[in-house]
């Protein structure tokens, strides 16, 4: 069973709000939550390859890890997944390995490439698109989904001019 829609737009503007936290304290805008299917949201998932030297501890797999490490948690089988950006290929792989049954994003990967971070290459190489659940995800876009985006942008742009670096893929590519 799937949470209700309402549910998992709250969520999301949970999950929106919380990335635009984390920037602010020095974070990227990926988040990742979990909600069963009887609506309980799991705790938020950030970025934290760079704190961990961690390749793979993405926001949507940090997200997991600690949904399934949690005492008296829900499963995460079943479970949506939500991220403020569409999760890159190993999260979708991750996901679908261990039971997610849907996922929702807010900012699709074609336009968190704009803002800097594309990892569309990882798509093809991994067959992303052969993942049933890759195929379904669907966006759940709502107002300020972009803010973290934006303002990632806008602070690491006073701080270098160097190219945006995400998931092994470096891009110089401007927001239009």
């Amino acid at each position: 069973m799937s949470a209700d829609p309402a549910v998992l737009r709250t969520a999301m503007e949970h999950a929106v709000a919380f990335a635009a936290r984390h920037v602010e304290a020095g974070g990227l805008p990926f988040v990742g939550v979990l909600v069963a299917g009887d609506g309980q949201p799991s705790a938020a998932g950030v970025n934290r390859v760079r704190e961990t030297a961690d390749p793979t501890a993405h926001a949507e797999i940090v997200a997991i890890r600690t949904a399934i490490a949690a005492p008296g948690s829900h499963p995460v089988a079943g479970a949506t997944l939500l991220a403020t950006g569409e999760p890159c290929a190993l999260c979708y792989g991750f996901a679908a390995e261990h039971g997610v049954a849907a996922v929702r994003f807010a900012v699709d990967a074609a336009t968190a490439a704009i803002w800097g971070f594309d990892y569309r290459d990882g798509y093809s190489a991994a067959g992303t698109g052969r993942l049933p659940l890759a195929r379904t995800a669907r966006p759940l876009p709502m107002a300020g989904s972009l803010a973290p985006f934006t303002r990632y942008r806008e602070l690491h742009r006073a701080r270098t001019t160097e190219p945006l670096r995400t998931h092994d893929r470096t891009t110089s590519k401007e927001p239009s």
